[in-house]
């Protein structure tokens, strides 16, 4: 059952349960709170989930629409219904369905690996970044680089590329450079070490 709770929170967000249920929002996005005694508008809408600033309410669509006075499982039926989900509430899901809720948990492991990654190396590009900058911002003369030194200095232009690129960049180069993983990892790795 856990996992239609998750598709259906997925599916909507906090503020179109709002909506649904007769929520009105100033141009803010905000709303007055039906949970309080509220006469401005307190709650907040982010990321699929709400927040009163006054009571101290929050949650997703499911959350809120509990507090409308049902029961959880109560509350995502009713969403199930108004919103046409046709989540496999009280019914065995087909395989087409366990597959497609399997690939949906896949995907979403990959890209909490990849935003791990992402952040890590991110830092690590922008130290490598540095240790050139440091390197050459203290060269006197081109003939009395060290090994190490020139590595740094060659490789700086790479780094700040993919780390721009991490934090900038298209999906598709983002995929290029996670792809590019090791022989990243490999380069900056060896810069970090001199």
């Amino acid at each position: 059952m856990s996992d239609v709770f998750r598709e259906c929170r997925e599916r909507v967000t906090a503020q179109d349960a709002a909506r649904r249920y007769g929520m009105r929002f100033d141009r803010r996005g905000w709303a007055v709170c039906p949970f309080h005694a509220d006469v401005r508008p307190s709650m907040s809408f982010r990321a699929g989930r709400f927040r009163c600033w006054a009571c101290g309410a929050s949650g997703d669509a499911v959350d809120f629409t509990g507090r409308l006075g049902l029961e959880p499982m109560a509350a995502m039926e009713r969403l199930n219904a108004d919103f046409a989900l046709s989540l496999p509430i009280r019914r065995t899901q087909t395989a087409a369905e366990t597959q497609a809720v399997r690939r949906r948990i896949e995907i979403a492991k990959e890209h909490k690996e990849f935003e791990e990654w992402r952040g890590t190396m991110t830092a690590k590009l922008c130290a490598a970044y540095q240790t050139a900058h440091t390197a050459l911002k203290n060269m006197e003369e081109w003939d009395k680089l060290t090994g190490p030194e020139a590595l740094d200095i060659r490789w700086q232009s790479c780094f700040e590329y993919w780390a721009d690129t991490l934090d900038y960049g298209s999906p598709e180069e983002q995929a290029q450079l996670d792809r590019e993983r090791g022989a990243i990892s490999q380069w900056t790795g060896k810069v970090l070490k001199s």
